[in-house]
């Protein structure tokens, strides 16, 4: 669905400010809703009328018409397009003009039909202006009121149109007329390689051909072409376009023998929103992937391409298929279950080193094929050159471990059966059979014992380093322990990947590996695993609604990490998916009372998450609403009072709040603060030596003075930060490696500057300034790549630098100043969808600016 939020205002915003300027909060929610209902409408084949909707808001018209200029400038869509106007005999008119060579397009004049697909037909046409032949792509005429269709078309040209390589067909303009959609490419004179293996097949048949009855091209051209193709596949790769669809008929033999690759129809542009869901299964069943012909589209990247690349080298050195299969049923059970036959049993003229490369392109694992269509042409050069190939026949050892990948419930038993049976080959019939019903013994065993190994690697790894998060001492042990649990469950993935009975473990344990490596600060790397996490949760779902509650949790912990990485329009779309399956489930009936605790509790936390989010988007309202659902979820829950979980919850949420309204409302940002910090004082004095508590309780001390200063209590101010401050620094001095409570006390002391300054002592604002940054640039360069932590330092230089103006040492406000911008550009570069962070960077550039007399470049 084309989902239009926030983002495409401010977007337009920075492109052209006028369009807004003068339009109240709830304009703009308003026209954001219009534009979204409209094209939604569009993508449904239900358009709405313009007209109408401009009646119902006549107050924000002007911009709206104003904004589908732009809609149509920038994809094409036709401003007022209805449907009851579309003109079928006018469609009828140019089909039949197409057919007979007379249809104009354009610059472009129709010659003749030269082939045809799912996403097009292709003609030959003629540009006038430059007198030169051409390609030309139409989209289906079926397929003009299907408005994926049509976006999956323009994204072909799209990706096509990036790419620039002398094996990749070029694409030399895009356009609609006459209600028919099209784009131009070069036209290679000469045959698919799809035509190509046919001749070749029905010329001799595969036997003829292996057995020398034909002549055969050589493989060494074969190689060549394969590399070329490889290398220009990478080069896609490298501009962030998959092509997911890499096929005979998709590659061209010219007139020169030269291979090109065309049709990026069902390609993927990683700067664009997926045009798939998980479970779309496209492409030539064939060639694709394991992860492709699973329907899991999250996982296709460039090795995907390297392994479709490689089934059609495979097909052109042996005419033969590498699965083989005349249904769907039984190519995709090939491609996910069989081993391909090895090429040198099909050509025993092949070199080895050629054979065990086409193997590892082919690997049903994504890991174990190249990483790169690079990779994969230099390792075919080494086949041409006689070198030493990068790949390995597979050893005894990597048949065992392909063997295991397909029955994972005894791998344990039957890896230590392999490993013995290393000893002594030579094993009498008589013993074989003894082995076999050990074997199966220890399956048995192995399949009991195994959930319990993972409790057990549960509670010694993660559990234990949960427990040992409050222990700031044991901060070495505990990053050991996560390291070591990670290890685990990275092993157990891949050993379990593809095993359909083991989806839920796999499922789970992506989420647990994920949870790990955001613990241990490799965020990118979470975000890949809990991606795969919620995909597995999906799938499961389809077919099982009680999987619902544990899909949810995942959707909350990738959205989390996706918003701590600043990604937050993905992040929003995964909390917002989360909530609605917890509000399901919470509303279901006949819950069980701790089972509806738990519901409560899931979506209050989801609440909380995306309360943040929208707090860091600066949509205030829409955050206040949220965190108060889940008050309101917490209050009410009938657990509160005997569960400390749910207590803390809700004092997280009223600090949040506090944070949220400290500057808007800071009378009510003050009572939610003081509920906060009741409940949080009453668990730190039930467990005075709970160092995350304290945490706790620092933050809202933080929060409290921050609303205190805003409704002008100043000396109530003061001393809140006062008492947060001393806090912190004892955290600090008994555990001085901790960077959390070194954050903590950069922002209490930020605080406390301003507060001083707003009490007019000047000077002891500036002392507290600079001992904020003594603290705050070490944990700067520490963390560099923490955004939050660049904001927050790039924010004490501002107001130290501003100080320093009202003391008039301009000089030094303006290096100030320089250092502010410097620190605050890169948390915008680091985060940039997080406008809090563009609004900063904006002021401390006009307070520069001020300084300098508008003389400063920054």
């Amino acid at each position: 669905m084309v989902a239009l939020n926030q983002s495409f205002i401010d977007a337009s915003i920075d492109a052209e400010p006028s369009l807004l300027d003068g339009l109240t909060e709830d304009q703009q929610t308003r026209l954001t809703e219009q534009l979204d209902r409209y094209l939604v409408g569009l993508e449904n084949g239900q358009p709405l009328d313009v007209d109408e909707l401009s009646r119902a808001n006549p107050d924000i018209a002007p911009v709206f018409h104003a904004y589908l200029e732009k809609l149509n400038a920038l994809y094409g869509v036709a401003v007022g397009f209805n449907a009851q106007n579309f003109n079928a005999s006018g469609i009828d008119e140019s089909l039949a003009a197409i057919a007979t060579g007379t249809m104009q397009l354009g610059d472009f004049t129709i010659t003749r039909e030269i082939g045809r697909g799912g996403m097009g037909i292709v003609y030959e046409a003629m540009q006038e202006s430059l007198n030169r032949r051409v390609a030309i792509k139409l989209l289906p005429i079926a397929s003009l009121l299907d408005s994926k269709q049509i976006v999956r078309f323009k994204n072909e040209a799209h990706a096509a149109g990036l790419l620039q390589h002398p094996n990749i067909v070029p694409v030399h303009s895009v356009g609609s007329e006459k209600g028919i959609h099209y784009y131009a490419m070069q036209l290679i004179d000469g045959e698919s390689v799809d035509a190509w293996l046919a001749k070749h097949e029905s010329s001799s048949g595969y036997d003829a051909g292996v057995r020398g009855g034909m002549e055969r091209t050589d493989w060494r051209t074969i190689l060549k072409w394969t590399i070329d193709i490889a290398d220009a596949l990478h080069a896609a790769h490298e501009t962030g376009v998959v092509h997911r669809d890499v096929k005979p008929s998709n590659l061209m033999l010219d007139q020169n023998e030269k291979i090109w690759i065309t049709d990026f129809g069902l390609a993927r542009c990683q700067t664009e929103v997926s045009l798939t869901r998980s479970g779309d299964v496209i492409g030539t069943m064939r060639y694709m992937s394991p992860e492709q012909a699973r329907g899991q589209t999250a996982l296709v990247d460039s090795r995907t391409d390297v392994y479709s690349l490689a089934a059609t080298a495979y097909e052109m050195l042996t005419l033969r298929p590498a699965h083989q299969g005349n249904d769907a049923p039984t190519i995709l059970k090939m491609i996910d279950q069989h081993e391909i036959t090895p090429l040198r049993q099909l050509r025993s003229d092949l070199p080895r080193d050629l054979e065990t490369v086409i193997a590892k392109a082919l690997s049903k694992n994504r890991d174990g094929r190249y990483e790169t269509g690079a990779d994969f042409a230099d390792d075919l050069r080494r086949v041409l050159s006689g070198e030493p190939t990068m790949a390995r026949p597979p050893t005894v050892l990597d048949r065992i471990g392909r063997l295991a990948s397909r029955y994972r419930t005894t791998v344990l038993s039957v890896a230590a059966v392999g490993l013995l049976g290393l000893v002594g080959l030579a094993t009498s019939t008589a013993m074989i059979a003894n082995q076999m019903r050990v074997s199966e013994a220890n399956a048995n065993r192995a399949f009991r014992n195994e959930q319990l190994w993972r409790d057990a690697v549960d509670r010694l790894g993660s559990q234990m380093a949960e427990l040992l998060e409050g222990i700031p001492a044991a901060g070495p042990v505990r990053s050991t322990l996560l390291k070591e649990t990670l290890g685990y469950y990275q092993t157990f993935a891949a050993i379990a990947d593809n095993d359909p009975s083991s989806k839920q473990d796999i499922a789970i344990t992506f989420g647990k590996i994920g949870g790990l490596q955001s613990e241990l600060g490799e965020t990118a790397d979470a975000i890949d695993s809990l991606r795969r996490s919620e995909t597995l949760y999906a799938e499961l779902a389809e077919s099982d609604d009680s999987i619902r509650p544990d899909w949810a949790t995942s959707q909350n912990n990738l959205a989390q990490a996706l918003a701590k990485s600043g990604q937050l329009a993905e992040a929003a779309r995964f909390f917002a998916r989360a909530i609605g399956s917890q509000r399901e489930w919470l509303a279901a009936e006949n819950l069980a009372d701790t089972e509806r605790h738990q519901a409560r509790l899931a979506l209050a936390t989801t609440l909380n998450n995306l309360g943040l989010l929208l707090a860091d988007s600066m949509a205030i309202d829409e955050a206040e609403k949220t965190y108060l659902e889940a008050v309101s979820l917490l209050e009410t829950d009938p657990r509160r009072a005997a569960d400390a979980e749910t207590q803390q919850q809700l004092a997280t949420v009223f600090s949040n709040l506090s944070g949220l309204l400290a500057k808007q409302a800071p009378e009510r940002a003050i009572d939610y603060a003081g509920r906060a910090l009741s409940q949080q004082t009453d668990a730190l004095e039930s467990d005075p030596g709970n160092a995350k508590l304290a945490t706790q309780v620092v933050v809202t001390l933080n929060t409290l003075g921050a609303s205190q200063s805003s409704a002008g209590q100043l000396d109530e101010a003061i001393d809140t930060f006062g008492r947060g401050i001393e806090i912190a620094r004892q955290l600090l001095v008994r555990w001085p490696d901790q960077p959390t409570y070194q954050r903590d006390l950069v922002i209490g002391l930020n605080h406390l500057g301003l507060a001083y300054s707003q009490m007019g002592e000047l000077q002891r604002a500036a002392q507290t300034f600079q001992e904020a940054l003594d603290q705050g640039r070490p944990l700067a360069l520490e963390f560099g790549s923490d955004a939050e932590i660049q904001s927050m330092l790039g924010g004490v230089l501002n107001n130290l630098g501003f100080l320093q103006q009202q003391l008039g040492q301009n000089e030094a406000a303006s290096v100030t100043y320089q250092d502010a911008i410097k620190a605050q550009s890169l948390a915008v570069r680091l985060a940039p969808e997080v406008k809090r962070y563009r609004q900063f960077l904006r002021k401390h550039r006009e307070n520069y600016r001020a300084v300098t007399n508008g003389r400063g470049d920054s």
